[in-house]
């Protein structure tokens, strides 16, 4: 039997393989890294790189692809943002002849656990979600590594809707779930509603280990502890977190020290349908921050105020003395000009201090991380002289949070070379003994020098040179033509064309005396780097709580600038459960500015809390619904709003269908998921809440759209009794405003002139005289002759009373009282009627309506 012999390199492969199995192995040679077996398939189908083979392993040649140290970065982020886990091996010591390069796993780079700015979006925040089902309950934790912060909810087991909110909210860039049945038979669902590619597994069980325990017990304080273990779900979900983290960043663990343990109606709840269609942190055409609420409202000055505010957009505040505060402030720093821009320009030049602190507490920051923090420092003692001056409450509070580092950015500032081109870490005078190593290791190589002069004399060689490579040290070189010059004490070290290069004993000597003179200073000097690191990370804990502050500020200073660039006004909030605007406008289509934008009233209260509302295509109907929604979820945040004035009532929930897309994806029709929303609506909207409908029952046919637009009008006027806008083509849903009370009827004005239609884009009481459909196909660009034949068409659909038969139906309905279920017979009869429109009864045979009759009789009996 042949036995195939495994070479030392790929038994150490194998053994760190068995180590990380469930991730992609980039192992060090030399100056590449290189991927094998399966791994190098996958990587050589994803990053588009030769696949190729090197020896052999139980007779098969191995599959090999590699990737050059120098682009290391670039393939790495391209496998990380494709979802893989990616397991960086290095080689940790320098190659010796005939001995195996000790190497080992420095990294593992999960989606959800990156550090490295290269890896990370400078705008969004990267999440983790830890997911564990326990009996009647799902455990459910968001983490973010760089700011340590964990953010711990228990939902109800089977409420997907709750659920797939919380994800939106978060869009994590990894999920991991447990390793057991109940986890794995999820794998499905996540995948299904797409806000996450990367799905991976911790291996745990329900009940939490002693050593997860005593991590929990040691990071948190005891009565977020306690609160824990009084939920079997969120122990679950943090021991599957601690597992996951221990097995691929075990030293990140102790920097998690804040736990938040909140539930998803402590702020306004926004759903993923209503995240989408009201684009508030991403757009519907490319998925980017374009032309979102997001974009129309960042105003900050760093990365991590942008962050601040696009969580504050996804999650906006419920209680309103929260909100008064972050109002307060705002309305202080748009008032102090001066004082706003001079905040601005101290935290322009601060850069990211989230992630710096955050590389800081990992032991991962570089130079450049250090200086950064520094200038940030440097400008925290005028930043909170200039919020001393302001008399509001988070003024002061946010004051508190900001720490006295005064000490700390000198010592920074004395010891770290802000000169990145040099290569000299600390710099000259902060350290005696580095500074004696330094000139010793200069003297040497004055040393080198003397002794090249003295070499050129002794053998009368004008040209010689002492030269270095990292390859072969130090050596003289000659030229071919002087050879027969070259001393009998010079030793042939390497020939080359032309060249001949020689080593002699007191070169060899002096070489050795530089290198230990080089080692002793990168030694010293990495204990003297060591020793500013510790002193940096003794204060992450306030180091944290300062630019956590510093983000918080800069994101209110940015709502205070864009409210006083575009002349937005303070809110009002009450508890009489009425929702009045004043010239309320859209503030991203304003800030596009294509042309001056139409300002638009809105009164919902007591005696109106439904609007239908009608008008042209192209009229403004969806725009002026997704303003009432974004101004109601821009005052929850703590910012002002496009209006003369504004007095809110505060949301609970904000519910939107606006616009359709097929699913093909999921296989799902565009009705099927009108549907599906309107049915979340139903469900959970409450009398707070505001519901936007636009067009409910158009993806059907007519009368079915029609019956269900209508039902979905009653039951959340009557039944609900949430504020709500509903938009519909079904004009004689209009007639409804005259028979229910607290339902009125309001249309987008339009008017008919030479050159066509004009749109006004303004609100006013009453039904729109017609939808304008062809009137806007024509300005469509569609052909001449199918705008004549549409409008023969039309006339002709209009001696059939085809809408006043539309306006009959309604007004023949019964009204639906609280207690009545609507007339079960309503529907078929529709039905039968549409049925009956179809039919062409001249070219029907006596069988053919024989069988219709009997057809139609049946769908009485249903």
């Amino acid at each position: 039997m042949t036995k195939h012999k495994v070479t030392p390199l790929m038994q150490q492969y194998f053994q760190i393989k068995k180590e990380h199995p469930d991730t992609m192995l980039l192992f060090q040679v030399g100056d590449f890294y290189e991927l094998f077996f399966d791994d190098a398939r996958t990587a050589t189908a994803y990053l588009g790189i030769a696949l190729t083979k090197r020896g052999k392993h139980l007779g098969e040649p191995v599959p090999l692809c590699g990737v050059p140290s120098h682009a290391l970065d670039y393939y790495l982020v391209k496998l990380v943002k494709g979802g893989f886990r990616v397991a960086l091996c290095q080689q940790l010591e320098a190659a010796q002849a005939g001995k195996v390069v000790k190497r080992g796993v420095t990294q593992v780079f999960t989606p959800g656990t990156l550090t490295d700015s290269q890896l990370l979006d400078d705008k969004s925040a990267s999440y983790l979600l830890t997911f564990f089902p326990v009996n009647n309950a799902w455990g459910v934790i968001f983490s973010e590594l760089m700011t340590a912060q964990l953010y711990a909810t228990v939902i109800e087991a089977g409420d997907f809707r709750t659920l797939e909110s919380e994800i939106a909210r978060f869009n994590p860039d990894e999920i991991v779930l447990p390793n057991i049945k109940e986890g794995r038979a999820l794998d499905g669902y996540f995948k299904k509603i797409g806000y996450c590619t990367a799905i991976n597994h911790s291996v745990c069980d329900a009940v939490m280990s002693d050593a997860a325990s005593v991590w929990m017990e040691k990071q948190f304080k005891k009565e977020l502890v306690s609160t824990v273990r009084q939920s079997d779900a969120m122990m679950a979900a943090l021991h599957s977190f601690y597992a996951y983290m221990d097995n691929t960043q075990a030293s990140s663990l102790g920097q998690f020290t804040a736990l938040q343990i909140y539930r998803p109606d402590d702020f306004l709840m926004l759903d993923g349908a209503t995240q989408r269609n009201l684009e508030l942190v991403k757009n519907c055409v490319d998925g980017g921050r374009g032309q979102t609420l997001l974009w129309a409202m960042d105003h900050a000055m760093t990365a991590m105020g942008s962050r601040m505010i696009k969580k504050w957009l996804v999650r906006p505040l419920v209680k309103p003395k929260a909100i008064e505060q972050r109002l307060d402030l705002v309305q202080f720093l748009m008032n102090e000009v001066t004082l706003r821009q001079r905040v601005q320009e101290l935290l322009k030049d601060g850069g990211d201090g989230e992630r710096v602190v955050g590389r800081i507490a990992l032991q991962r920051a570089k130079r450049n991380d250090y200086l950064m923090l520094v200038n940030l420092l440097g400008a925290l003692p005028a930043i909170k002289q200039f919020l001393n001056a302001c008399p509001t409450p988070l003024a002061k509070l946010l004051v508190a949070k900001m720490g006295e580092f005064g000490p700390l950015v000198k010592l920074i500032a004395s010891a770290i070379n802000d000169d990145s081109a040099h290569e000299w870490l600390i710099k000259k005078g902060f350290d005696q003994q580095l500074d004696q190593l330094r000139e010793l290791a200069h003297q040497s190589n004055e040393k080198i020098l003397e002794l090249e002069r003295s070499e050129q004399e002794k053998t009368g060689i004008g040209s010689l040179k002492i030269r270095h490579n990292n390859a072969h040290g130090y050596y003289v070189e000659i030229t071919k033509t002087h050879m027969k010059s070259a001393p009998d004490y010079y030793v042939r070290k390497q020939t080359l064309v032309g060249r001949e290069r020689y080593m002699f004993d007191k070169l060899a000597n002096l070489e050795v005396a530089i290198s230990q003179a080089k080692r002793r200073v990168n030694e010293v000097e990495a204990q003297v780097y060591e020793r500013i690191q510790k002193a940096v990370f003794e204060e992450v804990v306030d180091l944290r709580s300062s630019v956590h502050a510093l983000a918080y500020l800069d994101a209110l200073v940015g709502f205070a600038r864009v409210a006083a660039d575009n002349g937005y006004v303070r809110p009002v909030l009450n508890d009489k459960q009425s929702v009045t605007i004043t010239a309320g406008r859209h503030p991203v289509v304003e800030r596009m500015g294509q042309a001056p934008f139409v300002p638009n009233d809105t009164n919902l209260d007591a005696k109106e809390t439904m609007w239908i509302i009608t008008g042209p295509n192209m009229g403004g109907k969806s725009t002026y619904l997704r303003q009432v929604a974004l101004i109601s979820i821009m005052a929850q945040c703590g910012s002002f709003v496009p209006a003369s004035s504004a007095n809110l009532a505060l949301i609970d929930r904000i519910f939107t269908r606006i616009g359709a897309g097929d699913n093909l994806a999921q296989g799902k029709s565009t009705f099927l998921i009108e549907m599906e929303e309107t049915a979340t609506i139903c469900h959970q909207a409450t009398k707070k809440s505001l519901v936007i409908l636009d067009e409910v029952g158009r993806g059907t046919s007519t009368f079915d759209g029609l019956a269900i637009a209508q039902a979905v009008v009653e039951y959340l006027h009557e039944k609900v009794g949430a504020f709500c806008l509903f938009a519909t083509h079904y004009h004689g849903l209009a007639e409804l405003a005259n028979t229910r009370q607290g339902m009125a009827c309001y249309h987008l004005t339009s008017k008919r002139t030479d050159q066509g239609i004009l749109f006004l884009h303004k609100i006013a009481p009453g039904a729109a005289d017609g939808s304008f459909g062809i009137e806007v196909a024509k300005l469509a660009g569609l052909p001449g002759t199918v705008i004549e034949r549409a409008q023969s068409l039309e006339a002709e659909l209009s001696r059939d009373n085809n809408e006043g038969g539309q306006m009959a139906i309604i007004q023949a309905l019964p009204v639906q009282k609280k207690s009545v279920q609507p007339d079960s017979k309503i529907v078929p009869a529709m039905r039968i009627a549409e049925r009956l429109r179809a039919v062409d009864v001249d070219s029907l045979s006596a069988r053919q309506a024989l069988s219709l009759v009997w057809e139609l009789c049946e769908k009485l009996q249903d």
